[in-house]
């Protein structure tokens, strides 16, 4: 199956994309939203397992990747989701299936909100689910902004920085209580996520405060639509998987989601389902 790279056009410059071999006319295509730091890169073995059936639109967040970012100093979920949604229109996709990780599920919940009408179904995997303490920690520790500098202090930092995320969570807290379970630390992916981090060294940082501020619980209990939910292992937040499906109204629950091969076979049944 071969996925090709493209742009759509915005208002504030173009959105990197990645994009399958198109499904059946009658199939809203699914667009797939990835985690911070990376792009939509770290989502191509997802498109691969999901396969040709129906057409994949993987975007690279904006201020990630090889997106503008957004024209706002501070924007929120709600302001990459209209900026997505926007890409979405400009590529005649009007009606879409949303998947979304991490920071991209924040952003679909988000999109769904904004355009019932234009979503047909949601799938979740991985929702940020934070107390008020953990939120100004988050906040004030997670994500720190950067600069180049004369000395290059960002390239050992960005390595650490995405090493230490591999190992630990939250990342900073660095001792025998805060190891992730199914944590991997990946020499490849360790070595392409420190570069997204460097390519957007003076944004990489907005998503993340974006999921930060984001007030997800109330926005998952506004969801009406037909929504899927995640449980991944290997993520550092799937303890919250069953909160999040008790907080979104009729939401199902699918478990032993940690390989790209499972969540392409929970993804397509639920899909399935629907038409």
């Amino acid at each position: 199956m071969s996925i090709a790279k493209a742009y759509a056009d915005i208002a504030e410059g173009q959105v990197h994309l990645r994009r399958s071999a198109p499904g059946g006319e009658s199939d809203p295509p699914l667009v797939l939203l990835h985690a911070s730091p990376s792009s939509s890169r770290s989502l191509v073995s997802l498109m691969e397992a999901l396969g040709p059936a129906r057409e994949c639109i993987a975007f690279d967040t904006p201020a990630n990747g090889q997106s503008c970012a957004p024209a706002m100093p501070e924007p929120e979920m709600g302001d990459f989701a209209a900026m997505l949604a926007r890409a979405a229109d400009a590529l005649g996709k009007p009606r879409v299936a949303l998947y979304g990780t991490h920071t991209g599920a924040h952003i679909a919940i988000e999109w769904a909100l904004a355009r019932p009408e234009a979503v047909a179904a949601l799938v979740l995997d991985g929702v940020a689910l934070l107390d008020e303490a953990m939120r100004a920690e988050f906040l004030e520790l997670y994500a720190p902004r950067k600069a180049p500098d004369e000395t290059g202090s960002q390239f050992p930092w960005a390595f650490q920085f995405i090493r230490d995320q591999m190992i630990f969570f939250p990342h900073y807290r660095k001792d025998a209580a805060h190891i992730r379970a199914g944590g991997d630390l990946d020499p490849r992916v360790l070595h392409d996520l420190a570069l997204e981090v460097l390519a957007n060294l003076d944004t990489y940082h907005l998503p993340y405060e974006a999921v930060f501020r984001h007030d997800v619980r109330a926005a998952l209990a506004r969801l009406d639509l037909p929504v899927l939910v995640l449980a991944d292992s290997a993520s550092a937040l799937d303890p919250a998987s069953a909160e999040v499906a008790r907080l979104v109204p009729h939401a199902r629950l699918a478990t032993d989601c940690a390989s790209p091969a499972a969540k392409a076979a929970a993804i397509s049944a639920f899909l399935e389902t629907l038409e």
